[in-house]
């Protein structure tokens, strides 16, 4: 049983977490000086003041990344302000108020964020064994939806 809790443990401690998506799991990718997610009240619960994500606690990705024994993965926008460490449990491509498609929140769509995935993958930020290894997370909710809604507010 010991041999199997360990190697189970250092295959999760070896695991990465890719997360694409919107609000839902976004952990901090909008500019301080244009996002919401930055101001009170959100982060009041979790980590006790704003931290860029969309709730007042923890979001969807750190469920995730606590469930796999890995630290939540660091936002996009911070990949070359952190130590190379710190890009050792995935990234987080994620941006509140995006979609499929782009939305009435001027940020990255999912295949902009895809492709931001892909050029890390390029310039070997990471490697096929890391790959192999990890996980790919993907939230989208109801953006896309809104964002039709409102263009088409005359088919209703």
């Amino acid at each position: 049983v010991d041999a199997v809790n360990e190697g189970t443990s250092k295959s999760k401690s070896k695991l990465r977490l890719f997360v694409f998506g919107d609000s839902y799991v976004d952990t901090g990718n909008w500019r301080k000086s244009i996002g919401s997610s930055w101001k009170e009240p959100y982060g009041i619960t979790f980590p006790g003041k704003p931290s860029g994500r969309f709730s007042d606690g923890r979001v969807l990705t750190d469920y995730i990344a606590s469930y796999l024994g890995i630290r939540t993965p660091i936002a996009y926008k911070w990949r070359k302000e952190v130590k190379r460490s710190n890009l050792e449990y995935g990234m987080n491509f994620a941006y509140g108020g995006t979609g499929v498609l782009d939305t009435l929140a001027n940020q990255p769509n999912m295949t902009t964020q895809i492709d931001f995935f892909q050029r890390l993958v390029e310039q070997k930020v990471y490697g096929k064994q890391d790959l192999d290894n990890s996980v790919g997370l993907i939230s989208v909710a109801g953006n896309d939806y809104a964002t039709y809604l409102a263009g088409n507010t005359h088919d209703l």
